[in-house]
């Protein structure tokens, strides 16, 4: 699918337009030298078309027919360069389209524009985390497993079934993969959104991240990811999200969240040994949840202090991972004391319920709840306050009455 060519149309034109101006300069002089160039002597055109490629006339040359290859190509990029201070949008598109690759562009430089625009916009797809189950025998970092072996095995593997293009994007400890379905189109006809999968893999451990996959291409992919990373078997994880950062610590960093991050952040006394009065600057409590707003009295600082404390301890002095949505099933008995159960011990019956957390930051949200007083720092449960740590956004609460703690309920994940 490399050699094929897609000509001008408004989808097409769609995918350019999502990008600054900035970054179509920056990609079209990367072009020049990775991707065939349409080769046009400018000489040829007019005064008015010349313009529209935003060329000045006193800097356009006589004749390009002379230049070889590699001086064409450089030509091109500093035509490129040369339209950074007054080229708009539309004109440097109509230059790519209507003049540098006038005959189309390529699936790679396609996939190129899409991988770019998603890595630095990731929050406009839904990521749904999947786990690389090894079963019985050792979990082997694949270290060996790079952005080209990941192109040539995923290839191999999908290739038997259906025409596909993919492409990799390495972006610090995140290998981007696009894999573009042709399945049942004609070779010049750009796919439709839906028919393009997005996966991220987190370099050297057990999880990735997919977009929406569909069920006729499902088993496939999943089979192929098993052959790439010597896995018995692909898991869905419980964990959804729009932000790849937040879904990667809440993955990866599970045991150094909530106070613990101070410890992976590095965020101790230097010096712990030292006898010297540490000074530090006195921070109003109130200051960062209330906005500023200073016309609230507090009665009794005591319950500020172990607000402060109870957050300190239960989720840590940083910023939460985000995570949008969390449905919590509840199956306990209706009682105001969640530790005493005494209607569920009369009738042995529960009453189930649903509860959804949504927002930008449901866990901040959740954290932010104690020192603006509207929940008793004692009384929020465990399950929500080691949400950070549990890796995921879907929660079943039971009763559980053999539990030799005090919560006397059973929580499971998924």
């Amino acid at each position: 699918m490399d050699t094929n060519l897609f000509p001008d149309t408004p989808a097409l034109r769609r995918v350019l337009s999502h990008h600054s101006r900035e970054d179509l300069l920056n990609l079209a002089i990367q072009w020049t030298s990775r991707h065939s160039i349409i080769r046009h002597d400018e000489s040829e055109y007019a005064d008015e078309n010349y313009l529209e490629f935003m060329i000045d006339l006193d800097d356009r040359p006589e004749t390009t027919r002379h230049l070889t290859s590699q001086e064409y190509q450089k030509h091109v990029a500093e035509r490129y360069e040369a339209m950074r201070e007054k080229a708009t949008k539309k004109s440097i598109v109509e230059r790519i389209l209507g003049f540098d690759w006038s005959t189309g562009l390529s699936s790679s430089q396609i996939a190129e524009l899409d991988l770019q625009y998603y890595s630095r916009n990731p929050n406009l797809k839904t990521w749904r985390a999947l786990k690389l189950d090894y079963g019985e025998q050792d979990v082997v970092v694949q270290s060996n497993v790079g952005p080209s072996k990941i192109e040539k095995t995923l290839a191999h593997y999908l290739g038997p079934y259906f025409k596909h293009h993919i492409q990799t994007l390495q972006d610090k400890d995140m290998i981007w993969i696009r894999i573009c379905i042709h399945d049942g189109l004609a070779p010049n006809v750009l796919p439709v959104p839906a028919s393009v999968v997005y996966l991220i893999w987190f370099t050297n451990s057990e999880y990735l991240l997919s977009s929406t996959i569909k069920a006729e291409w499902r088993d496939f992919i999943m089979e192929a990811l098993l052959r790439l990373f010597k896995a018995s078997e692909v898991v869905e994880w419980p964990l959804t999200g729009k932000s790849p950062t937040s879904l990667a610590a809440l993955l990866l960093q599970k045991e150094s969240q909530g106070a613990f991050s101070r410890y992976r952040l590095n965020q101790l006394d230097d010096n712990p040994l030292s006898t010297a009065p540490k000074k530090r600057k006195a921070e109003d409590s109130l200051q960062k949840y209330a906005k500023g707003e200073h016309d609230i009295c507090a009665e009794d600082m005591s319950r500020i202090a172990s607000r402060n404390r109870t957050v300190a301890s239960e989720f840590g002095p940083n910023a939460q991972p985000s995570l949008s949505r969390v449905d919590i099933q509840l199956n306990l008995p209706y009682t105001n004391k969640a530790k005493d159960f005494e209607l569920g011990r009369l009738n042995r019956q529960v009453f189930p319920m649903k509860v959804i957390f949504e927002g930008p930051n449901v866990i901040e949200g959740l954290k932010s709840l104690i020192p603006l007083g509207m929940t008793d720092p004692a009384g929020m449960p465990k399950f929500l306050t080691e949400l950070h740590s549990m890796a995921t956004n879907s929660l079943t609460v039971d009763v559980d009455e053999n539990d030799a703690s005090n919560e006397k309920y059973r929580v499971t994940t998924g």
